[in-house]
């Protein structure tokens, strides 16, 4: 499911300096007459500079010690202020994703609480900030940063009275270009962007964007009659008739099918073809012999006829008729197509648990699922950072589990994380009520999406854990029998095992011993089948989560004395794949299927589970998660492709420092990369992608290799699907999440949906793949080339306005550049974009731009003249250098 952490561990020589345990709690004042954290917070100059990435490890400590060979960061926070600043007693609360070492220097002490919240405490004879001092706390990071997106916003302090206020010089603020927000006291990174000396990843460069782009060139010839995803077949009019939709449409035919239409017919209302009385004919009608979701859509001069099997496939195709309109332009081409989809599951996963995004923002979601023929929307609603809905009985999951503020003791909310501050607003908390969600439920239905809710178990599990551990608190102290108190306790008090999870928590995980997890497991489920019944949507799948425990359990009395009775399984080490069995079971019982990451049912005997499995294989090609998609496929389960190679939205478009996401899968995943994906032929990517050091892949797919178990995918044996994945720990908003997934989702869709003729068939005898393999030859390569430039030039032309015209944010390409024979050619990969330039005087069309004296020129991609553009690149110019733009 989720990731490795950066550094699961600090560098040895830190860990030596002091264990990073949990600061003491620290009960939350009262409320006091106004102290002095306000005037600190809208004083303060707060800057965090990275000094030094040093991905072989070995670097200086505050005291001038060297640590060992782990990759490390050397930071620093720099004080500055316009006003004297008493900061003695003071304390300054901050996210770092990766924990630092405890340092004492300059009279402050940096210490990690829990998660990726620290504190910087200053000393009770601390100096006052004076105005023209600059006050530095180096401090050494136990991982690297190569990206902004590792630098989280919100500092705050909290003052000796227990006031708490914002740090304002470390608010987010908008960004110089489309969808990405700023943070003002991060200077600049430095420019390397390597994770030590075996990574090849090169910066993006306009160069370098030049270079692996220099085959795209914009097709209008496609654009007219282009639909993304591809259909099966498409049939142009031999004599090009055309027809314009500008009078409307009018449905009818088969009742059952056109009244699935509406959403559909909304969008094309919003494109400009509304539905209308004396329209031209929309005629809906049955085929049996048609399967699920197939469609047969005839375009002609006098009417628009449809044939389906069902809804879906009805729904689908006047989402077909809505993609061959071209904002601006009211005529399409005649034309037929046949269609079905490739796979059955096409999917796309939200996490609002680390971020909350609310209602508006998955509706808006849902509806571009919608146009673009994706139909599962995996919704992972609680997680370590928060819990986002509410279940009747449970009022404590979202009072406290779905707030983040500053509450040491986790009474009224969860600790900071991840820059929400403390207040309970903003992206840090939020939760749907059960009218929201049924109402999204519906809302998806009537689009032929299904929604897969996703509460992780038993680790990544948190804020379930706190929220019940304050439910029991509050029982309590009101005087409730203790039996009633623990009926959905998760943790047991006495345990006192030491771990830390990937994202650095020490009580993350679910005790899987106590009954009253299974009463807690049993009662949220019942609740979200009752909502989906209450919704008319039969829930269908439940995602246990399954993944990343962190070998908790091991001094717990309450496990030590169930495996004593011999209940359940005999050693510690396999109460986790006891639980993901039981949960299972649980939820197959109630008539649902369960799914659940690969890597947790990877830990469990397939006998113990029920029949009918869903798998999200997550692992990396180089991690072998060719091999476990090909295994657990062979086990007869629903295997659904979840590589994060290319799957993974919240990881960086490119290895910059100014791209989003973290990126422990992999350095740089392009839109492009994704188009190229084989999914049904994982080993033969292996022949022109690398890995997350840029180094060659080699992917062995023979019998016995790698593991003596092995086995290639069996003949008969296929994928369910494939989805693609949007983790919010740095994506706090609609516009970031949207830079995030778009373009990318349209590859998803078009890959989901339609399979190329370029892919190549897979070897059922199993084979071995490395880069540069003949397997995937020069003609291959060339159709696949071809094939990007069809799909990039409807993306460019047709899909980004339409999604600008929808609110979206979305990222637009960087220019890159070509020179030969004295001209400077730019190149994009997504082609018929706009390219503007600045030479000093502002943006304008490249064509009237002219190098100034320091022979120096910035160039972007945008929509249109003063629509969305791109990030800003600079290239040198020589006087008298032409640069032209190739379409």
């Amino acid at each position: 499911m989720r990731r490795p952490g950066i550094a699961t561990m600090l560098l040895a020589l830190i860990a030596g300096a002091g264990m990073l345990t949990p600061a003491p709690a620290i009960a939350e004042a009262p409320r006091r007459p106004a102290g002095d954290a306000e005037t600190i917070g809208a004083t303060l100059d707060l800057t965090y500079r990275v000094r030094a990435n040093r991905g072989e490890g070995s670097c200086r400590l505050p005291d001038g010690r060297v640590s060992g060979d782990q990759p490390c960061a050397e930071a620093e926070i720099v004080l500055s202020t316009s006003r004297p600043l008493a900061l003695a007693g003071r304390e300054i609360y901050f996210s770092q994703v990766d924990p630092v070492a405890l340092t004492s220097n300059g009279g402050a002490h940096v210490e990690h609480i829990n998660g990726d919240l620290h504190v910087l405490r200053f000393a009770s004879d601390a100096q006052p900030l004076q105005p023209g001092e600059s006050r530095r706390i180096a401090f050494v990071v136990g991982g690297l940063i190569l990206a902004r997106a590792k630098v989280m916003p919100n500092y705050y302090v909290v003052d000796p009275q227990g006031d708490a206020a914002i740090i304002d010089s470390t608010r987010e603020i908008a960004g110089a270009y489309q969808g990405r927000k700023t943070l003002p006291h991060l200077t600049p990174l430095p420019r390397s962007v390597r994770r030590s000396s075996r990574d090849l990843t090169p910066l993006e460069t306009p160069e370098l964007v030049g270079a692996e782009n220099r085959d795209v060139a914009f097709v209008p010839d496609v654009v007219d009659s282009g639909i993304i995803p591809m259909p099966s077949h498409v049939e142009r009019d031999p004599g090009g008739a055309r027809v314009d939709l500008a009078r409307g449409l009018t449905p009818s035919g088969d009742a059952r099918l056109t009244a699935a239409l509406a959403p559909a017919m909304a969008r094309l209302a919003a494109l400009g073809v509304p539905q209308a009385r004396a329209g031209i004919p929309l005629v809906v009608e049955s085929d049996p012999a048609l399967g699920h979701e197939a469609y047969r859509l005839r375009i002609t001069g006098e009417t628009i006829s449809v044939a389906a099997g069902d809804a879906a496939g009805a729904f689908y195709a006047v989402q077909s008729l809505a993609a061959l309109v071209r904002p601006g332009h009211s005529d399409i081409p005649a034309l037929a197509i046949e269609d079905a989809p490739r796979f059955g599951f096409r999917g796309l996963h939200l996490d609002i648990a680390r971020n909350y995004h609310g209602p508006e923002t998955i509706r808006a979601l849902i509806d571009q699922m919608a146009a673009y023929k994706l139909n599962r929307l995996h919704l992972h609603l609680a997680d370590d950072e928060g819990w986002r809905l509410a279940i009747e009985g449970l009022p404590e999951l979202t009072e406290v589990g779905a707030r983040r503020c500053h509450d040491l003791e986790e009474d009224q909310c969860l600790l900071p994380q991840l820059g929400s501050g403390p207040f309970a607003e903003g992206s840090g908390s939020g939760f749907l009520s059960a009218d929201d969600y049924v109402g999204l439920l519906r809302y998806a239905a009537e689009r032929q999406i299904e929604i897969i809710p996703s509460f992780d178990m038993p680790g990544h599990s948190r804020a379930a854990v706190r929220a019940m551990d304050a439910r029991y608190r509050r029982l309590v102290a009101a005087g409730r029998p203790e039996e009633e108190a623990a009926q959905f306790l998760l943790s047991d008090p006495e345990d006192t095992t030491r771990y830390h999870s990937i994202q650095h928590y020490s009580d993350n995980t679910i005790n899987v011993c106590r009954p009253s997890t299974y009463r807690f497991v049993g009662h949220v489920l019942d609740r979200l089948i009752a909502m989906h019944e209450k919704a008319g949507t039969p829930l269908e799948r439940y995602h246990i989560g399954a993944d990343e425990t962190a070998g908790a359990w091991v001094e717990s009395p309450i496990c030590q004395e169930f495996l004593a009775r011999g209940e359940g399984p005999s050693e510690v080490g396999d109460l986790g794949g006891y639980f993901i069995a039981r949960v299972a079971n649980m939820v197959a019982e109630r008539g649902v299927i369960p799914a659940a990451w690969s890597d947790g049912l990877s830990h469990v005997d397939a006998a113990a589970l029920p029949d009918r499995v869903q798998s999200n294989v997550w692992g990396t090609l180089a991690g072998g998660g060719a091999q476990t998609a090909h295994r657990h496929a062979n086990l007869g389960w629903d295997v659904v492709l979840s590589i994060p190679d290319a799957l993974y939205f919240d990881m960086p478009y490119a290895a910059h420092p100014e791209e989003g996401g973290y990126y422990w899968a992999i350095r740089r995943a392009p839109t492009r990369k994704l188009f190229s994906m084989m999914p049904e032929n994982l080993p033969a990517l292996a022949a022109y992608w690398r890995d997350n050091d840029e180094r060659a892949l080699t992917i062995d797919d023979r019998p016995g290799r790698g593991e003596a178990s092995h086995r290639p995918l069996k003949e008969g044996r296929t994928f369910a699907g494939i989805q693609g994945h949007l983790w919010t720990e740095t994506i706090r908003d609609r516009g970031t999440l949207g830079y995030q997934l778009f373009p990318r989702m349209f590859a998803l869709a078009e890959r989901a949906w339609h399979h190329p003729s370029w892919e190549v068939p897979y070897d059922h005898s199993g084979t071995r793949v490395g880069f540069g393999d003949p397997l995937v030859g020069a003609d291959r390569r060339a159709a696949m080339a071809a094939d990007w430039n069809r799909f990039a030039s409807i993306v460019g032309a047709k899909e980004l306005p339409k999604l600008a015209a929808a609110g979206w944010s979305f990222r637009l390409p960087m220019v890159g550049v070509v020179r030969e024979h004295g001209v400077v050619q730019t190149r994009v990969a997504i082609p018929g974009l706009l390219i503007q330039c600045d030479a000093g005087a502002g943006w304008t069309e490249l064509a009237s731009c002219k190098a100034g004296p320091d022979s120096k020129i910035k160039l972007r991609t945008a929509l249109e003249a003063d629509g969305p553009h791109g990030r800003a690149t600079e290239i040198d110019v020589a006087a008298g250098t032409q640069v032209a733009q190739v379409e």
